[in-house]
């Protein structure tokens, strides 16, 4: 087969293949804008909690941590509430969380539908100013349509909870923790059957094999690229501007197949950005993955040793009675520690707002020196290049779509060789992402290129809205001709070969 021979033929049958996907993903895509996949917000967290009961608080921290072994490195200690008791929850790193009632010390090991029902029921009154609902338990489960997040793995398994509130409202609680973790309700579930769903490829029955469902969407991704480049070689090959076709028109092509040839043109670049940006969200061949562990990096930060993990800030069950009482300007709702440098802080929540710090009896030092002293320790050897205080969002931290990122945050930039920034939470003190080089890029190539989620955009909405529509609907539109020619097309082969077939019945017959 020649080469131009093989250039028609790879775009018309990948045309074929692709078109209809082409057409789903622009119209999920719009709909994504404004229905995101079911997620639990940092809002919609806070205002599910009650404030903690000083008098319910029996049990010191140590509680927790004696149930892990010394050399186990924390990631989380937190004290919240679930069905109105105050309880313990520890995540160390690779492990699921645990969780612990602080008024009896026992251990949530399975939690009962019963209870699960109660946390839910618990959850939803106090986020709808105490509004009168039960609940039902549908099933536990470890993963369904709206539970496939990776974020939820140290959860499960979860149950499924229904509240009669009219809107169809289901929650998802810990069975490890009492806590709702997931809500999604009828509306959002319906959308997202046409939305996150079909634009992510999303079934359950493939999502739940993650690398099989990235080998899907690199399989789609490329033969859409292959579709887009070979058709754009034929397109520039077919375009005449000057002279003209004898018709007058830049294209040799009648109807919609004319149609198609020129709106390829103009969608091509398009195109290509949102297919490769969409390929480089499941980060294909590591591309995007780093040669240090950003675990360590953290720990050497915290020096979690066995003095640190067994004394905690506020490790008597009276002092942490007190800070309930006294410790805030605000209802105390959640109390999380923290460890810089192998010392003890914590930190009081009432909202995603209101976050006040608390350093351990006796220290003199403040949160922003802590962190300054022990900053270097995230990679030693390395020397610091700059360091900035963002009191604003920018191009690489920056909020969009109800993703919580703290202010005030630092930004801290390493001289390694992988160029690596970390922001820290000022209010807290914690590590809370890293960009390496390679990170850098990817929110270019694939956030920037996807979503053009650019502070210019997102900033002065409904711009961003008006130009992602625009694009979408343009892809759309040339991906309706694509659609269509692929129809006619197979429907002339059908024929053809009905043709062929009937022709040579006949000859045998007369040969017979």
């Amino acid at each position: 087969m020649s080469p131009r021979r093989l250039l028609y033929f790879s775009h018309r049958w990948l045309g074929i293949a692709m078109c209809g996907f082409l057409a789903m993903w622009c119209v999920s895509g719009v709909v994504m804008m404004y229905v995101g996949f079911p997620e639990l917000t940092r809002d919609e967290y806070y205002a599910g909690l009650e404030p903690l009961v000083a008098d319910r608080v029996n049990v010191a921290p140590e509680g927790p941590l004696a149930l892990t072994d010394s050399d186990a490195h924390i990631e989380q200690l937190l004290l919240t509430s679930s069905a109105e008791r105050p309880v313990y929850l520890l995540k160390v790193e690779g492990a699921s969380w645990r969780g612990m009632y602080a008024d009896t010390g026992a251990a949530i090991a399975r939690l009962p539908a019963e209870a699960a029902v109660a946390a839910a029921v618990g959850f939803f009154r106090a986020q709808d100013s105490g509004k009168a609902v039960t609940g039902k338990h549908l099933e536990q489960l470890h993963m369904d349509q709206w539970s496939v997040s990776d974020g939820l793995h140290p959860y499960r398994p979860l149950h499924r909870v229904s509240v009669d509130d009219g809107m169809g409202t289901e929650l998802y609680v810990s069975s490890l923790t009492g806590q709702v973790v997931r809500d999604t309700r009828r509306s959002e579930r319906t959308w997202n059957w046409l939305g996150s769903n079909l634009h992510w490829i999303y079934p359950v029955q493939l999502r739940e094999h993650r690398g099989v469902w990235e080998q899907v969407i690199v399989v789609l991704s490329l033969a859409g690229l292959v579709s887009v480049i070979t058709g754009a070689i034929i397109g520039l090959m077919r375009l005449r501007l000057r002279p003209r076709y004898r018709d007058g028109s830049c294209s040799p092509y009648q109807g919609m197949t004319r149609y198609h040839h020129v709106l390829g043109l103009l969608a091509s670049v398009v195109l290509l950005t949102f297919l490769l940006s969409g390929l480089m969200s499941v980060g294909p061949w590591g591309v995007f993955e780093s040669n240090s562990s950003f675990s360590e990096q953290k720990q050497r930060y915290r020096q979690q040793d066995g003095v640190s993990r067994s004394a905690p800030a506020y490790s008597d069950a009276q002092e942490v009675r007190q800070l309930i009482r006294q410790g805030a300007r605000f209802p105390v709702k959640e109390i999380a520690w923290h460890w810089i440098g192998g010392k003890p802080h914590v930190s009081l929540h009432g909202s995603r707002q209101e976050v006040q710090y608390v350093p351990a009896p006796g220290e003199t030092e403040s949160l922003e020196q802590k962190v300054h002293r022990h900053i270097g320790e995230l990679i030693p050897g390395s020397s610091i290049r700059d360091w900035q205080q963002l009191d604003s969002y920018d191009l690489y931290y920056y909020s969009h779509h109800n993703r919580h990122r703290p202010l005030p945050a630092l930004r801290v930039e390493f001289a390694d060789p992988e160029s690596t920034w970390f922001h820290i939470d000022l209010s807290t003190g914690e590590i809370l992402d890293r960009l390496t080089d390679r990170r850098r890029l990817e929110r270019w190539i694939y956030k920037g290129l996807h979503t053009l989620d650019f502070t210019l955009l997102i900033n002065r909405r409904p711009a961003w809205d008006l130009v992602m529509i625009f694009l979408c609907s343009g892809i759309f539109v040339f991906s309706v001709t694509s659609v269509v020619i692929a129809v006619q097309y197979l429907r002339r082969r059908t024929r053809s070969s009905g043709r062929s077939a009937r022709l040579q019945d006949r000859m045998a017959r007369v040969a017979e």
